[in-house]
């Protein structure tokens, strides 16, 4: 079985596998670094010295830069399908509540700050006339003209309501937010979760379909029409009756206000999964972490996302980690990415874990 495919045939395969009808699990390659500067030509050398503006990007050239990625990956071959968003490295929710962008070029990140004067008790709601909203259709627009259909293209990556709160209160100072201002801390997840609402279906509006779905950015799945992808991280943060209390509505609400969505956790803290079973979402994507639990230390949490929905693997694998994944999981509704840096590698992978499977 060869491991070069075409997009069509990919498409129908990933439609399997969100129907947990697929008759091996899927397997994909992700190639150069996780580090958006690092990753993306076109932002390198992004100024230090001050907080970034939107006309520090140039849409246009990132296009271009999409296009060379996009080519790169199909060089190696597997079942995914790479995927463009507007620039994933920025902060974008955290922008449009008006706190302040940062590089780190030496890190290869993007960050958010508050500024001295911010006012964290202030009233937030999205507007699609900021600059970054206008930027963000700007780098979806000259996407659309760069791809001609030939890629992909989804929602840049969207931070979650626990995720914002902890940025306007860093550390420990959320958790006593939270115990001593709830009614304060209660209105400021509403309004979060509807500038994160409203965000998705902005840009939704300015994807076109790929095959009837669309992209995941850097996560390269193709996924159903409509389908977002969102991350609540913070919640690693919370005990399991704070998220209950302060987050859990609102995750119930993004579910229902878009199409579909892909949950992105970290085993790492605590991770409502059982939680967020209990929604209805397209997939549950649960990241190999360095220096977290390894695959086989997961088990128990891969069954129960496997015994109701599909369940995304993507991290820097190990093959001890593909020894059990692929002996030990159901194949349907299982999809496998992992990071590789040659093409030599990612043949071994193919030949071991599909071929011989």
């Amino acid at each position: 079985m060869s491991m070069y495919f075409g997009i069509g045939e990919r498409v129908e395969r990933f439609r399997a596998f969100y129907q947990k009808n697929n008759e091996r699990p899927l397997l994909g390659f992700y190639v150069g670094s996780d580090y958006p500067i690092f990753q993306y030509e076109s932002v390198r050398g992004l100024p230090e010295d001050r907080p970034l503006k939107p006309s520090d990007f140039d849409p246009v050239s990132f296009a271009k830069n999409c296009r060379k990625i996009f080519e790169l990956h199909e060089e190696y071959g597997g079942d995914f399908i790479w995927s463009a968003s507007a620039f994933w490295g920025i902060p974008w929710v955290e922008a449009l509540m008006g706190m302040d962008i940062y590089a780190n070029n030496k890190t290869g990140s993007l960050y958010a700050a508050l500024p001295k004067d911010y006012d964290t008790t202030q009233s937030f709601r999205f507007d699609r006339n900021n600059p970054l909203a206008i930027l963000c259709r700007d780098f979806l627009t000259e996407l659309k003209k760069e791809s001609g259909g030939d890629f992909p293209l989804a929602t840049t990556r969207m931070r979650g309501v626990s995720d914002l709160l902890s940025a306007l209160y860093p550390g420990h100072k959320l958790i006593y937010e939270m115990i001593d201002n709830p009614d304060i801390i209660h209105r400021l997840a509403g309004e979060i979760n509807n500038l994160i609402i409203d965000f998705a279906n902005f840009q939704l509006e300015l994807i076109p379909e790929f095959h009837g779905g669309t992209g995941s950015f850097y996560y390269n799945l193709w996924a159903p029409k409509g389908t977002i992808w969102y991350q609540e991280d913070a919640v690693a943060l919370l005990s399991p009756g704070l998220y209950d209390e302060f987050i859990r509505k609102h995750n119930e609400e993004l579910i229902r206000s878009v199409p579909g969505c892909i949950m992105h956790q970290h085993p790492t803290g605590y991770m409502p999964y059982e939680k967020y079973l209990q929604m209805n979402f397209n997939a549950h994507e649960v990241h190999l972490d360095e220096g977290g639990p390894r695959a086989e230390e997961l088990s128990e949490v891969y069954r129960k996302i496997q015994s109701s929905s599909c369940l995304v693997i993507w991290g820097d694998l190990r093959e001890s980690d593909f020894d059990f994944l692929f002996s030990q999981l159901d194949k349907r509704g299982l999809a496998v990415c992992t990071m590789v840096r040659s093409k030599e590698e990612a043949e071994h992978l193919w030949n071991k874990y599909i071929l011989k499977q």
